[in-house]
């Protein structure tokens, strides 16, 4: 076996586990495309932002940005008050989240981590009978709280797929790591060293950075000492031809590129779930399309209109945009539950 034969087989392998790839991703988004969205004023009843932002973002969810569209969110049902102490903002509870039977949710696995959340904001506070929170002295109690519930998310926005979406993203996680390895067995073949072993470092390594608890500027360094300094070791200490060379890293880069995306993209939610899709970006789309006239006509049909979606300006990415067009609308001063700081809110 010469090494242009290796080459050779090595790209077609990798080239046609890509195309395979690339294929089931462009399926799941025609599939998301295509779907029906009719014009939506308002967020599906029952969901809150948590639950927007599963329906949305799926495993792409941002989960540590939930805090502050959680707060709005119970701010407008009623049960807190927000206002600004000059250090931080002052959370005043009115009442208690109520049962999920009571609560008129529809997923009760983000209430659960909702109601949690609450309880450990207003617990265990006796200066102030567990009325009142203040995010500059948050407790490390609620801080853990707050983990588990954003790690919660995090698993169910894995869920958010389907079961057809899930076995697929593991068929191309599983896929790239044989194929990565398949290369590494051609390579240590040709040239008669342990190159496959080394293959086990750049693997270990893609699954870690993705998987691991720790923010993105720590995992990507990991990755790179973890994973890339054996690999090049290796290209340069091993008798390695340069097409032997491209090969192992084709492998890495195909190995890379299929854990941290390709995988991700495998979107084939239930239908219904579709359709919740599809009404939930309607609702967006609304949001960033509305004229004027348009938004006048749903504040004064609703005044509490702009409260109502404010919440999900932070859940799609929008909120300097709807401050702008709201600007327009809603005039300054103190309103409701923001007290004095709606600009602080929405800028």
């Amino acid at each position: 076996m010469s090494e242009f034969s290796v080459f050779l087989a090595s790209m077609i392998l990798l080239g046609l586990f890509t195309i395979f790839c690339i294929a089931v991703d462009l399926a799941s988004y025609a599939r998301r495309k295509n779907v029906i969205k009719p014009v939506e004023f308002y967020a599906p009843k029952g969901f809150s932002p948590i639950d927007v932002a599963l329906v949305y973002s799926a495993r792409g969810l941002k989960a540590g940005n939930m805090l502050n569209p959680l707060l709005l969110y119970w701010a407008d049902q009623g049960y807190v008050k927000i206002d600004d102490d000059g250090r931080g903002l002052k959370i005043t509870r009115v009442k208690w989240l109520p049962p999920f039977d009571e609560s008129g949710r529809v997923d009760k696995k983000t209430y659960d981590c909702e109601q949690s959340l609450f309880t450990a904001m207003f617990t265990g506070n006796s200066s102030s009978d567990g009325k009142v929170f203040y995010t500059l002295a948050a407790r490390k109690s609620m801080n853990d709280t707050y983990d588990e519930a954003i790690g919660e998310c995090k698993k169910m926005s894995r869920s958010v797929v389907g079961k057809k979406g899930k076995k697929l993203s593991l068929i191309m996680k599983f896929g790239a790591v044989v194929v990565a390895f398949l290369v590494g067995v051609l390579a240590s073949f040709l040239v008669s060293m342990p190159i496959v072993l080394c293959m086990l470092f750049p693997v270990i390594g893609a699954f870690l950075i993705k998987f691991m608890p720790a923010p993105f500027y720590i995992r990507v360094p990991f990755m790179l000492v973890w994973g890339g300094v054996p690999l090049v070791a290796m290209l340069f200490m091993f008798p390695m031809g340069t097409l032997l060379k491209i090969s192992v890293g084709m492998a890495v880069l195909v190995l890379v590129l299929t854990i941290s995306i390709f995988a991700e993209k495998a979107d084939f939610r239930e239908e219904e779930d579709l359709k919740i899709y599809g009404k939930v970006c309607s609702f967006k789309r609304f949001l960033t399309v509305a004229d004027k006239a348009r938004l006048e006509a749903l504040v004064e049909e609703n005044p509490d209109y702009f409260f109502d979606v404010l919440p999900y300006f932070y859940v799609f990415g929008i909120t300097k945009k709807m401050k702008k067009k709201f600007d327009k609308i809603i005039p300054d001063g103190s309103f409701r539950f923001l007290g004095g700081i709606r600009d602080v809110y929405i800028d």
